[in-house]
């Protein structure tokens, strides 16, 4: 037992994680099956964005995915009205661009990836409320936190960003977007 623990504290110094030593799919067993959503807004240096990304992690047998769809990041084209672009973005781990583990009534979740601003690590932590017998063994969502920094090679410097969730009255609000969107459509022929 001494060598085991020894070997573990070792390990850990050298930065690997036991969960690497034993693979995904232990580390992932013990993961409840889960949908979970929040609507969240990024807030860098203390202002908070107009931008709103809504988030749904979704678990099922110790495997999870992470859907972002981001609205309301408001622009105006040189010769239109201000409108946005809905995006779309869903990693998982299966595809290994996602982590998920659970730390009590906790899922921690961090994706590690690079774009053509740079390099970045998103943390995100559902708290949640265990369900009772039904196959969707998580339920409320009872807490949020996260955000994500980035080293960014256009701005040449690192950028530390939180997320601020959403709050309201229920699990759904209306909100009133400040721009409209901007969809793709066939073009007319003359």
């Amino acid at each position: 037992m001494k060598i085991l623990r020894f070997g573990l504290v070792a390990l850990l110094m050298l930065g690997t994680s036991p969960v690497e030593l034993i693979g995904v799919e232990v580390a992932q067993s013990n993961i409840p099956n889960a949908l979970l959503e929040i609507t969240i807004r990024q807030s860098e240096g203390g202002k908070v964005e107009r931008g709103l990304h809504m988030l749904q992690l979704s678990c099922w047998n110790g495997q999870c995915e992470l859907t972002t769809l981001t609205l309301n990041q408001c622009w105006s084209p040189s010769d239109r009205k201000q409108g946005f672009f809905p995006k779309i973005v869903r990693v998982s781990t299966q595809d290994g661009n996602l982590q998920v583990t659970r730390q009590g009534n906790v899922l921690v979740v961090r994706e590690v990836g690079v774009d053509v601003g740079g390099d970045y690590v998103t943390t995100l932590r559902f708290g949640f409320e265990p369900a009772s017998k039904t196959d969707l063994e998580v339920r409320n969502l009872t807490s949020f936190s996260g955000g994500f920094v980035k080293n960014s090679a256009i701005l040449k410097r690192v950028i530390t960003v939180d997320y601020v969730a959403l709050e309201g009255d229920g699990l759904f609000q209306p909100v009133e977007l400040d721009c409209a969107v901007m969809l793709p459509t066939l073009t007319k022929r003359k």
